[in-house]
């Protein structure tokens, strides 16, 4: 059977418009991107002058008192990036030993797992933002407030139940030949989790990465509320201190922009290849 080559040029053109649109907007972050960076190798001054123009000199004072909290306002933006590394992390470990277990479980087949599996996807619907005095007096009580727990539990648990589902979604096309075989060979459930199915886990665990860390590393209403002191603030509060109220230092703010953003690019530079497979993993049979 031969194509209709007129047919073909058709749809070609047919997608010149969304290959414009996305030509335009690629261009449009690369730019906004560009401007940030050389923006922060440029003085105060220099940015008030002509905000557009590229620097004269390459001048790094931003970046250095941003890290070392020596800058006009004091921002100890260092320590920030420290204080959000640690819940980042230890937010993510929480959430991948939860729900990549949870996630085998309720792949099987049985009414409760369907059930729990319904109820998980209604919390979803649930923003966090409401759950903001709740949450925040329940922290206070349990003497939590400035304390790095008091932000790490709330994000393993409103981000727990995607987790899951995602995990389930993922185990529910697991090939259930080794399943067996293993059980054949003596093993029973637990064993055949950790000697079988873990091992060929690793995919979901880097989705659970990918679809985690951006929103436990920009997440600021949560770490404005609990986390208060500069002790233990992080990354994104931290960027609101270095506007002052009658005067703003903008290459230190460029600066702190860069730094910020510095983490999120390095990770998906190193997981980019997984980025497609996580739009879709949770298109899987549910």
């Amino acid at each position: 059977m031969t194509k209709n080559p007129s047919r073909k040029g058709a749809l070609n053109i047919g997608k010149v418009p969304v290959y414009l649109f996305v030509c335009i907007w690629a261009a449009t972050e690369l730019f906004v991107l560009a401007w940030m960076f050389y923006s922060s190798l440029k003085s105060t001054p220099e940015i008030y002058r002509d905000p557009w123009s590229l620097p004269s000199t390459l001048n790094s004072t931003g970046y250095v008192t941003d890290l070392q909290g020596t800058g006009v306002l004091h921002v100890p933006l260092g320590s920030f990036l420290i204080h959000s590394s640690i819940v980042a992390f230890a937010a993510i470990v929480g959430i991948v030993l939860i729900a990549v277990p949870a996630g085998y479980a309720l792949s099987k087949k049985s009414k409760l797992n369907t059930g729990v599996f319904y109820l998980l996807l209604a919390t979803i619907a649930i923003p966090p933002p409401a759950l903001l005095i709740p949450e925040y007096y329940l922290i206070l009580n349990l003497g939590l407030l400035n304390n790095f727990l008091g932000v790490i539990l709330p994000y393993i648990s409103f981000n727990i139940p995607f987790s899951i589902v995602l995990s389930r979604a993922f185990f529910r096309v697991f090939p259930r030949d080794l399943e067996e075989a293993a059980q054949i060979d003596g093993l029973g459930d637990f064993g055949i989790f950790r000697k079988i199915v873990l091992p060929l886990s690793t995919v979901v665990v880097v989705m659970l990465l990918i679809v985690n860390f951006p929103n436990l590393w920009n997440e600021l209403l949560y770490t404005l509320v609990i986390l208060p002191s500069n002790s233990v603030k992080t990354v994104q509060p931290g960027l609101l201190l270095m506007q002052g109220g009658y005067y703003v230092q903008w290459n230190n703010v460029f600066a702190g922009m860069v730094l910020v953003s510095l983490p999120m690019m390095i990770f998906y530079i190193i997981f980019q290849r997984y980025i497609l497979k996580a739009q879709f993993i949770g298109a899987i049979k549910g």
